[in-house]
């Protein structure tokens, strides 16, 4: 179980799936997140969302609409029913694919977020697929908006690397995982 750090659902529960893969952004480190990253009254997408934890923080905020997109169906189903046991009327949509067909697929209909959050798995070569299909849908992240990418310590240079159409604002380091927050150039 994860806990809900701020807003209006506090202290809630969230389930998480029984995947070993799966590996959860510490709490203390979403709250620092979210206590520097002001997500009231925007968009937000979650990629490679897990248990959802990180859209359900930003709805719990104030967000006004959220998507999680992973491509795992027990992932998926689990934030569906995370979703049901918060608020089945909040504003999230559950997209169960690939990040690199859902991202193509939500530019291509106009759909882009103020908030883009990506949490790849640690140290498994997606920083650069993830930055290919980023740098060919920049769109996704709205002007003026912000893209979070979550990496392990090892990685945070591969962001740069890889980021041709984003430029690094900020880079912290929170319960041994890094935070790198770019805009579009």
């Amino acid at each position: 179980m994860l806990t809900i750090t701020g807003g209006k659902w506090t202290r809630r529960s969230i389930k998480t799936t029984a995947r070993r893969n799966t590996r959860y952004t510490p709490q203390s480190a979403r709250k620092a997140l979210f206590d520097i990253v002001d997500v009231t009254s925007k968009t937000f997408i979650d990629l490679f969302a897990g248990s959802g934890i990180m859209s359900f923080e930003a709805m719990s905020r104030g967000a006004v609409n959220a998507m999680s997109v992973d491509v795992s169906k027990k992932a998926c189903n689990s934030i569906l029913d995370n979703k049901n046991d918060l608020d089945s009327s909040m504003n999230l949509r559950i997209i169960c694919a690939d990040f690199r067909r859902a991202i193509p697929s939500l530019v291509r209909k106009g759909v882009g977020a103020d908030t883009v959050f990506a949490d790849p798995p640690f140290d498994e070569e997606y920083i650069e697929p993830l930055f290919a299909v980023l740098n060919q849908n920049p769109e996704l992240v709205n002007n003026q908006g912000q893209l979070i990418v979550e990496t392990s310590d090892r990685e945070k240079r591969a962001v740069l690397e890889f980021s041709s159409l984003f430029r690094l604002v900020d880079q912290r380091e929170y319960a041994g995982i890094v935070f790198s927050i770019l805009v579009r150039k």
